[in-house]
């Protein structure tokens, strides 16, 4: 048992509660008390208790969709006209880049992002991986990425017509694979989801396929839906009324399932959202950077939708987004009342939800029970901070503050600018060797 105290302990959640002079006592299996440093010494005198002076303690974040393999993009110049639009995008850019990744490529594509997290404080990612040409087991490798940083991780492969039937095929079955073999060694802190890509590049029979699979195995779904118009038009032309509609009557809606953005989705599609408890993941920066719209989070909360956040692949923590969705919606509606609590429930509500769900185990929370998941920030409060308040610490002053410490499953993987899982010297020869790699992957781009 461990307890960190002399903390102001932010604790997240729908009961959320700021506590000065707050303690948090855990082991590697769960929370196991918080309240003051006084009480928690008192409930365990025997416990090692570390005191941090009163920086800020919060749970360890969780970036609700990702793109692990996107850091090789990082930098990358098209030889292309610059894509005018998202279909463009995607083909002169991210189809290319799955394409050319090979196995040899795969580790470091995660390690790398992995590694990031840990120094932002994220303890949980939901991923969505993608390369064709290094398909087979590339879930497994993924996962052993994971275990080497000892961060909670949800995988899937993303499945695609766009390939051809072979690898669409292959596709399935790694997602199908990787699940059943999660649940043989039943690992707790790995979970798996059925990938798809999106609906204007699958057909209704890989759709059918995706949802006998879902149901067989018990998961969901994580797909890209209604990002760009153009999905919105292809499902249109196919004879439906949305892409929700099509991805609902498909039967891949529902409380376990991932539709990330929603962006051109409308008050129809909100209903459906709602009464099948599907989660919505928003993407704010990517969306505006992929110039694709600003999707109705307002909306689709005030009808109860589950919506988290995400990024997109554009970073490995989702505070970036977290600040910019605070002032993209306030922009969008031309009202500073925007978006105020709705981004606070995201962040704080529906990201711990998703994980939870998903984990089957509370997690983005300071609670007893909940996961043992933890981040210490050099961040002094220079104002008093209280419950009613901490959205505005969180936006000002946490969101530009440095990392002091990061805990996942009760172990500390990141402290001081230094990484438990590395030796010395280890993080600079795996960024040079990822420089090699990228390098390599561009010159086939």
């Amino acid at each position: 048992m461990k307890i960190i105290g002399n903390a102001t302990v932010l604790t997240f959640g729908p009961n959320h509660a700021v506590i000065d002079d707050g303690a948090v006592a855990y082991d590697e299996n769960k929370i196991h008390a918080v309240g003051t440093t006084q009480d928690v010494r008192q409930a365990f005198p025997k416990a090692k208790i570390r005191k941090v002076d009163g920086r800020v303690v919060t749970p360890g974040l969780i970036n609700a969709h990702m793109h692990l393999y996107s850091t090789f993009a990082r930098g990358i110049t098209l030889k292309d006209a610059a894509p005018e639009n998202f279909p463009q995008i995607l083909e002169r850019l991210w189809w290319r880049l799955d394409r050319a990744i090979k196995v040899e490529d795969l580790e470091l594509t995660a390690l790398i992002p992995l590694m990031e997290a840990a120094r932002s404080g994220v303890t949980t990612l939901i991923d969505h991986h993608a390369s064709p040409h290094a398909l087979g087991g590339s879930l497994d490798i993924l996962k052993k990425a994971f275990r080497k940083c000892g961060l909670r991780g949800c995988l899937s492969y993303e499945v695609s017509d766009r390939d051809g039937a072979s690898r669409r095929d292959a596709g399935l079955e790694e997602n199908a694979n990787f699940i059943r073999g999660l649940r043989l060694e039943n690992e707790p802190d790995i979970a798996g989801m059925i990938g798809l890509h999106a609906s204007f590049t699958l057909e209704d029979s890989t759709l059918a396929r995706a949802a006998e699979l879902m149901k067989g195995l018990k998961c969901g779904v994580h797909i890209h839906c209604a990002e760009d118009k153009s999905d919105l038009e292809d499902a249109r032309k196919r004879g439906f009324r949305s892409v929700v509609d099509r991805l609902h009557r498909a039967g891949l809606s529902g409380q376990d399932s991932i539709f990330a953005h929603c962006v051109h989705v409308d008050a129809s599609d909100i209903q459906t959202l709602a009464l099948t408890r599907t989660n919505v993941v928003h993407n704010p920066r990517s969306n505006m950077n992929n110039a694709v719209g600003c999707a109705n989070i307002e909306a689709m909360l005030k009808e109860k939708i589950p919506v988290a956040l995400g990024t997109d692949g554009m970073s490995s923590s989702p505070m970036a987004d977290f600040t910019t969705a605070s002032l993209l919606h306030k922009h969008q509606g031309k009202d500073p009342r925007k978006a105020y609590d709705e981004v606070w429930r995201m962040f704080t509500r529906k990201n711990p939800a998703l994980a939870g769900n998903i984990f089957k185990t509370p997690l983005g929370t300071i609670e007893e029970g909940a996961g043992s998941d933890l981040v210490v920030w050099d961040y002094f409060p220079p104002t008093p901070i209280t419950a009613a308040n901490s959205l505005g610490h969180m936006l000002f002053g946490l969101s530009n503050a440095r990392v002091a410490e990061t805990i996942c499953r009760g172990h500390t993987i990141f402290e001081d600018g230094k990484y438990a899982f590395l030796g010395d010297g280890e993080e600079m020869e795996l960024n040079a060797r990822a420089r090699e790699l990228a390098q390599k992957l561009w010159d086939r781009f």
